[in-house]
């Protein structure tokens, strides 16, 4: 404990619950209090002189919600506070800048509430949830099973009766830890369940979560037909899960515009109406899809009008007229549907009409706002373009890409310099599209442009390929000199797996080499989507020996994971993959990958020079992985 005196502040009493740079008053808050903290930056930001942002996830049993903190600077240190409500049970605090955090040595900031001097019911529960999933989503820390486990069990002893609540957690941190002995405890809890017997309807789908989370999937099918045989009366399954199971089932669209009625009609009674209501959002934005496939108009028109989420309407515009305008198809009826989607976004971004998300910190909403924005303003002005009205579309392609984006979207430079050239004076539109290209932002398009530009002026193309080359050489640079700072220089976890023949691979085998570990699943889109651009890459290096690349086939969850991925790694030609399987999910976790595709450039010391998480497009890719490449070696 410490005490310190704050001139003409006061005198706080304050607990150095996580660190000396982190120290809250009261000592022992309770829900509903207000609690103030000192903070003294620490971590990966420490040095920084800009103001961090800072925000609390406060966990309670009515919801659990980001709340902005703004913070002052006092005598050398930051202080805020933050209102707590009645029901609030842990507050999770984060200080952040620019993406870096200050992960307290991966320990976040903690602050439990209290309830008569002890810990709120539900408070150990929630650190818990914080160790294994909002630290790593929320606070750039890693995931922590060891911590998880001892907070679950520090709660079942202070409440025994939470265990119920909380179980299935608890027992995916266990297996987290160890498969076989997370199993193991999964097994006993299930004999638990069927020892005491099957009564409610509740029972039959936890036990079935349990099968489900022991990878048991035809004892799970079994439990949750039982299910439907025993609760679904006429022995149609109207359940929300049945359903959309049916719609899927549907082969032609009307009979899916019949199961979207079902659903309608079962919601007006259902007690869990909020369910029914969502599941038929849901479904009518994936009819939309399919009416527009059709080009069946006049019924896309019909359901649209149902459609009163004005957001999930907007998208579904928004898509539909991307797709439209690629085919080239009905492109005026495009552009309505784009000035919809375009106008109700801009209103969105400038005035929202609703209040901010609970889990999203307000700068975040703003910029999440604007992003929608940019993105429905780049189909408008693609339609515009396609139409021949490129002065009208240019205010739109500008505000996506350089008020927006600022020129760091190459898919929005790409838009704008198309409607641009038909607008700008050559040599104001030069000077943009020679930027994009120097900052590694320009796509083939763009390069095709100012070559016009350049024999327009020159008269000829002799000269263009150096003029080009100097460009993208500024650009190359530009990218090394950001990649160095971003270099990791960490140890690669080793691991041991089977490739689709059954053959035992290591990465010690590649001792010496720069290897490129890209992990990756056949349900990920842009994991599928990376992998035209991954096989190009592939195929640049394939002469030579000391670069490798190993593509981990993780997170799967069908039965016969080998067979799998060797029908999608067959049907769609990628023979020339080294696919290495990491069925029990190992090698992911070690590598504390949060999101696929993820991939790691380990260089020949064997140590982790970059981590590439996402997919960028392909121009992207082939920028900068021969870049991280360059540098590993």
């Amino acid at each position: 404990m410490k005490k310190i005196f704050l001139i003409a502040v006061s005198l706080f009493t304050l607990q150095a619950f996580a660190q000396d740079h982190f120290m809250v008053s009261p000592e022992k808050p309770q829900a509903g209090e207000e609690v103030s903290f000192q903070y003294t930056q620490g971590g990966d930001l420490s040095g920084i002189m800009k103001m961090p942002e800072a925000y609390v996830i406060q966990f309670s049993s009515k919801g659990n919600k980001i709340i902005d903190i703004p913070l002052k600077r006092e005598f050398g240190k930051l202080t805020g506070k933050v209102k707590t409500d009645t029901a609030a049970t842990l507050l999770a605090f984060a200080f952040t800048i620019d993406d870096k955090f200050d992960k307290n040595n991966d320990e976040g900031f903690l602050v439990p509430l209290y309830d008569n001097g002890k810990p709120k019911k539900g408070s150990y529960a929630n650190m818990g949830s914080f160790y294994m999933q909002y630290g790593p989503d929320y606070f750039g820390i890693k995931t922590n099973p060891e911590k998880a486990v001892t907070y679950y069990e520090k709660e079942f002893d202070a409440d025994p009766s939470a265990k119920t609540r909380y179980l299935n957690s608890y027992l995916y941190a266990k297996k987290t830890i160890d498969k076989e002995k997370g199993n193991a405890a999964i097994q006993v809890e299930i004999e638990n369940m069927l020892k005491a017997g099957l009564k409610a309807k509740e029972d039959y789908a936890k036990l079935a979560s349990l099968y489900s989370l022991a990878g048991l999937r035809q004892q799970y099918a079994f439990i949750m037909n039982l299910q439907k045989e025993k609760f679904s009366g006429s022995g149609t399954d109207i359940s929300p899960n049945g359903l959309f199971q049916k719609y899927n089932e549907a082969k032609e669209i009307s009979g899916k515009r019949n199961v979207l009625n079902e659903v309608t009609a079962v919601a007006d009674t259902a007690k869990d109406k909020d369910e029914y209501n969502s599941l038929a959002n849901y479904l009518k934005n994936n009819l939309l899809n399919a009416y527009a496939a059709a080009r069946d108009w006049k019924e896309f028109g019909r359901l649209a009008a149902t459609i009163t989420d004005k957001a999930a309407l907007a998208r579904a515009y928004n898509s539909v007229a991307w797709k439209m305008q690629e085919k080239e198809d009905s492109l005026k009826y495009a552009e309505s549907l784009s000035w919809q989607a375009t106008s109700y976004a801009k209103s969105e971004w400038q005035k929202p009409s609703g209040s901010k998300p609970d889990m999203i910190t307000a700068k975040r909403w703003e910029q999440s706002r604007k992003d929608n924005y940019a993105m429905y303003a780049d189909t408008y002005a693609m339609i515009l373009y396609k139409l021949g009205q490129a002065k009208k579309g240019l205010p739109y392609a500008k505000e996506a890409a350089l008020t927006i984006s600022e020129g760091n979207n190459a898919e929005f430079n790409n838009t704008y310099a198309l409607v641009a050239e038909k607008v700008l004076p050559g040599t104001k539109l030069v000077t943009e599209l020679e930027k994009f290209v120097k900052d590694g932002k320009a796509s083939e398009q763009i390069k095709e442009i100012l070559k016009n530009q350049y024999v327009k002026k020159k008269k000829s193309d002799a000269g263009f390929e150096q003029y080009i080359a100097g460009l993208e050489k500024e650009a190359h640079l530009k990218m090394i000199a950001d990649l160095k700072t971003q270099i990791l220089n960490k140890p690669a976890p080793q691991f041991t797996l089977s490739d689709l023949e059954g053959k035992k691979v290591s990465l010690a085998d590649y001792k010496g080499k720069v290897v490129i570990v890209d992990f990756w699943a056949t349900w990920c889109g842009p994991c599928v989507a990376s992998f035209p651009g991954m096989k190009k890459m592939q195929e640049k290096y394939k002469d030579n020996p000391d670069v490798k690349f190993l593509f981990v086939d993780t997170w799967q969850k069908e039965d016969n994971k080998e067979q799998n991925a060797k029908d999608f790694i067959t049907k769609n030609n990628y023979s020339s993959f080294h696919v290495l399987m990491d069925n029990e999910d190992k090698v992911v976790k070690d590598y504390e990958v949060s999101g696929i595709p993820t991939k790691f450039i380990i260089g020949k010391d064997g140590r982790i020079k970059f981590q590439a998480v996402g997919f960028d497009g392909e121009d992207h890719l082939y920028k900068e992985l021969p870049a991280m490449i360059e540098l590993a070696n």
